[in-house]
């Protein structure tokens, strides 16, 4: 018996294989133009680079705690175009040009208009995926006709090329029917293998096992051409264009410089399980403040990147830290030196004293410095506007005096893994007063190394740091710009940037009001108490004072049921669906628990007949909110606590930052993230 095989959707190979195995064998080669193919070819490496867009912004409204809605605009410069690529995507005047990817998830339309708000021409899906698996088929007869083995006979390549040409076609209808039908990261495509108990094939001969050797040749041909060490760039670029959809205007040529924005898709975001943290937030008297993490990624080739969050005027923005990882291809292969050098050391033998050597080891270890040094200006600077920030939000927060360190501490500190801000400043700052000319002779060099690349490595020194200059308390800003010095220029990854936002219910808060209530119930007990009892006596003597039961226990009744909903009417009780009815749970929570204290001492007040029983009844009423008291302070002191916090608790944000807090926290998760990454 033969079963199918679920493919991994991570791995686009995986679905074409099961393509392979289940569509029908064609019997005429796929008809795509060379006009298709040529603009296909050129639109893919347009919206992956996108060179022809120098700036970038994004507008965020958080709406509720799991949607966001986007807007998104882009300067498109048409003259960054290189000419071969321009005949390609020219249509009569005028040129299609991709200014962005969206996910196939998002079924919504995008209206793309101009500055003068005048709708602009797109491309249509059908025609996009159209060119896409046009230039696809493209790529792959390059690639047969480029490979050695194709003018050697009974090779897989050399049967695809000439003899076997229906294992080609298979293998080109695998791959257009994975670029049409599009297969999504969350659930990968599915195909009639994955609902159907195939028998074992016989070895008799006829159409079925004529269709087996052509299904085989194509199989053998798709591991031939692409090795499994050797997969990445062709499997990513088929993981793009089978996931996302190009977003293709059609601009007039005659205006190279043009400005568009458009409403991208609602984005949806997910809630990451943490049920201990969630029942903390709900139960406890701790200060709530509702995180999202917004994950997105910026073109290598922008310039200057605005994003901007707008949130209810009612809820605040207590922090806003977005973090890029511009520099981490640098520093990886800064730290794949170090390594390399340690390795080779220590594979050779070489010691301090060995002079054949030292010199060698003196070069490879003043260009790591350089490049090290480097690094630590740069993360210098994110973390002086860090703390600046964090001042102006804090008086209390201002910058303390930095320690002073020597060139041997600074060296022996590297030396034990130890890259945090403070000492690669240092050592820049040695390093350029020509202090690090003998690195070979010192303790850096040698068994220091592993560790030091150790250190590179756990203290994510790739990661910058933008802060937010927005002055609105219901809104932030973050102005990130590319590095004037692009320290990996070989590098076209798109940047990769997370953006940390703490929300909180800042003064006048809900807590205020609902302490106010708390005292005022508490008084209304205390004055009932003391007007039935004859004086204060009750509330700290053991002794029970006669005639307590109220004479018209309706108007006691009475006082208790209205006063705490005329109290109650007056709060602001959004709904739990909403960020601030998020923030507001535990208000929510000590109000209706104070308004049950009171109803109970109504029901008690209205039944009971006894002296004894009235007066423990009051007791209670007045412990229990003499504790719900206790807890209205205690969330006051956290929100203290938690506003005097200088770096938040996210592992999302680089370790070198974390580092800097006074004792080390544990990360907590946030309350929702957005990811966005497959759309810019």
């Amino acid at each position: 018996m033969r079963v199918a095989e679920r493919p991994d959707s991570a791995d686009p190979f995986r679905d074409l294989r099961a393509l392979i195995e289940t569509l029908p064998v064609p019997s005429a080669p796929a008809t795509y133009t060379q006009r298709e193919a040529a603009l296909g070819l050129a639109l893919m490496d347009l919206s992956l680079r996108l060179e022809h867009v120098p700036r970038v912004a994004e507008h965020l409204t958080l709406i509720d705690r799991g949607h966001m809605t986007r807007s998104v605009s882009v300067d498109v410069d048409l003259q960054a175009i290189a000419g071969a690529q321009r005949r390609r995507i020219t249509t009569g005047s005028s040129l299609w040009i991709p200014v962005s990817r969206y996910s196939r998830s998002d079924l919504a339309p995008v209206v793309v208009k101009d500055s003068t708000g005048a709708v602009v021409p797109r491309f249509t899906h059908r025609d996009s995926n159209r060119v896409t698996a046009a230039a696809f088929v493209r790529l792959l007869s390059m690639l047969i006709d480029a490979h050695p083995d194709v003018t050697a006979r009974d090779t897989v390549v050399h049967k695809l090329r000439h003899t076997h040409q229906r294992s080609r076609w298979l293998l080109e209808a695998a791959i257009a029917e994975l670029v049409t039908a599009g297969s999504l990261p969350e659930t990968g495509i599915r195909t009639p293998l994955d609902y159907a108990l195939l028998p074992a094939l016989s070895g008799a001969p006829g159409r079925e096992v004529d269709a087996r050797a052509v299904r085989d040749l194509a199989l053998a041909g798709l591991d031939e051409l692409w090795p499994a060490d050797a997969r990445l760039p062709f499997a990513h670029l088929l993981r793009l264009a089978c996931s996302q959809y190009m977003l293709v205007v059609l601009l007039d040529a005659a205006h190279p410089r043009r400005f568009l924005t458009w409403d991208a898709p609602l984005l949806p975001g997910r809630r990451p399980r943490a049920p201990i943290q969630r029942l903390v937030q709900s139960l406890l008297p701790v200060n709530r403040e509702f995180v999202v993490e917004y994950e997105t990624a910026i073109p290598r080739s922008v310039g200057a990147y605005h994003l901007t969050v707008e949130v209810n005027e009612e809820v605040s923005v207590r922090r806003f830290v977005l973090s890029s990882d511009v520099d981490d291809d640098f520093v990886q292969t800064l730290r794949q030196d170090v390594e390399m050098l340690a390795s080779a050391s220590a594979g050779a033998g070489v010691g301090v004293g060995e002079q054949p050597h030292r010199k060698l080891l003196e070069l490879e270890l003043q260009g790591i410095a350089s490049r090290l040094a480097e690094v630590g200006r740069r993360r210098l600077t994110d973390l002086t506007n860090y703390r600046r920030y964090m001042a102006e939000r804090h008086r209390s927060l201002g910058v303390a005096a930095p320690a002073l360190l020597g060139a041997d501490e600074v060296v022996a500190a590297l030396g034990r893994g130890d890259c945090s801000v403070p000492v690669l400043a240092a050592f820049a700052a040695h390093y350029s007063a020509d202090s690090m000319r003998h690195l070979a002779r010192g303790p850096l060099a040698g068994e220091a190394l592993p560790a030091l690349a150790a250190g590179i490595r756990d203290y994510q020194l790739g990661h910058d740091i933008t802060t937010d200059n927005d002055p609105r308390e219901n809104g932030a800003h973050a102005h990130w710009r590319h590095p004037p010095l692009d320290l990996s220029p070989h590098s076209t990854a798109p940047v990769r940037a997370v953006a940390y936002l703490s929300l909180a219910d800042e003064a006048p808060a809900l807590i205020e009001g609902i302490t106010r209530m708390v005292v005022g119930l508490a008084l209304v007990v205390l004055g009932i108490g003391t007007l039935l009892t004859g004086g204060p006596q009750w509330l700290y003597s053991g002794r029970i004072v006669p005639d307590s039961v109220p004479a018209q226990a309706d108007a006691v009744v009475a006082v208790l049921l209205l006063v705490p909903g005329l109290l109650i009417a007056r709060l602001d009780l959004p709904s739990t669906h909403s960020v601030l009815g998020q923030l507001r749970q535990f208000q929510r929570t000590i109000a209706f628990l104070s308004v049950a204290v009171t109803t109970g001492l109504a029901i008690a007040a209205g039944t009971v007949h006894t002296d004894h029983a009235i007066t423990r009844a009051l007791q209670a009423g007045v412990a229990v909110l003499g504790f719900i008291l206790v807890c209205c302070l205690l969330e006051f002191l956290a929100r203290r606590a938690r506003r005097r916090n200088p770096v938040p608790w996210s592992d999302r944000l680089p370790h070198w930052l974390t580092a800097t807090a006074p004792r080390p926290r544990r990360a907590y998760a946030p309350d929702a993230v957005f990811d966005a990454r497959g759309e810019v």
